[in-house]
């Protein structure tokens, strides 16, 4: 059932203008894989255009709000006329706010779960059709997080969307892996993209956000060798697959000495 081999496959890269997503897009050009680039940032996915060095592959650039639903339904229809099939979904597009619940407005709850919970559920919905006529040669990638192990302040919202997607693609394993398509969570911790550049923007604390920023970019895992492992767990065919070192002390600790080691992540009253 696994994917072995990715030459000649057809993936959609949510994400696919940078970071992780690019980085997949890269690695899988290189192993012959056909690319549905998806992002809002149309400089984004022309730069990993530009950047593919395996120029036999046919890549589509399709500049879309994943949160948009009805964008998504038409985003599938999309990608078939083009590629005539789906093997891989790699449902990568994220983002997160470096806020207290408190500091949270309803309009920034609503842009963070439109994106990193419904965007992945339009991305399964509409494409799985498509990937059950690729059964045996098809496969479901979900990003979450290691926040998903063990929720840090400031990231109420974040931890909330990913959390929901561990638990979503874990069930989706359960209805899917027997019909022979694949779904892997994926729970990377620090990864060098610019996800933090864009949470420091709106950042209640800059000065503080900036600080965390620099310490977690100093230990940050090269972007492409987060890709690698993905695909490598891909290729395993496993359910989850947990990215670095901090995502595996995350998990480890949080099941070891759940109260003591989240006291570490305690706030002084005001």
């Amino acid at each position: 059932m696994a994917i072995k081999n990715f030459s000649d496959k057809v993936a959609v890269v949510t994400g696919g203008g940078s970071g992780i997503g690019q980085a997949l897009a890269l690695q899988l050009a290189d192993k012959g894989c056909h690319l549905a680039l998806v992002d809002v940032n149309a400089k984004g996915m022309e730069e990993t255009r530009r950047k593919v060095a395996n120029k036999e592959v046919e890549i589509t650039m399709h500049e879309v709000d994943v949160s948009d639903e009805a964008a998504m339904e038409d985003l599938a229809t999309e990608v078939i006329e083009a590629h005539g099939k789906v093997n891989l979904l790699f449902n990568n597009a994220g983002i997160t706010y470096a806020k207290s619940f408190e500091g949270h407005s309803l309009d920034d709850w609503r842009r963070i779960i439109g994106i990193n919970i419904w965007g992945v559920i339009y991305g399964c919905h509409f494409f799985l059709p498509y990937l059950q006529d690729s059964a045996g040669e098809a496969h479901i990638i979900n990003l979450s997080s290691m926040v998903a192990f063990m929720g840090p302040p400031q990231q109420t919202s974040y931890t909330t969307t990913k959390s929901a997607i561990k638990g979503f693609s874990e069930s989706l394993w359960a209805e899917l892996h027997g019909e022979g398509i694949g779904v892997t969570v994926v729970h990377p911790g620090a990864i060098r993209t610019n996800i933090m550049d864009e949470a420091l923007k709106s950042a209640e604390d800059k000065d503080g956000f900036a600080r965390t920023k620099e310490l977690v970019d100093k230990m940050a895992m090269p972007v492409d060798k987060a890709a690698k492992k993905i695909l490598k767990a891909v290729r395993k065919d496993k359910m989850r697959v947990v990215i670095g070192a901090d995502a595996m002390l995350f998990e480890g600790a949080k099941r070891a000495m759940p109260d003591q080691i989240h006291k570490l992540f305690l706030l002084q009253p005001k």
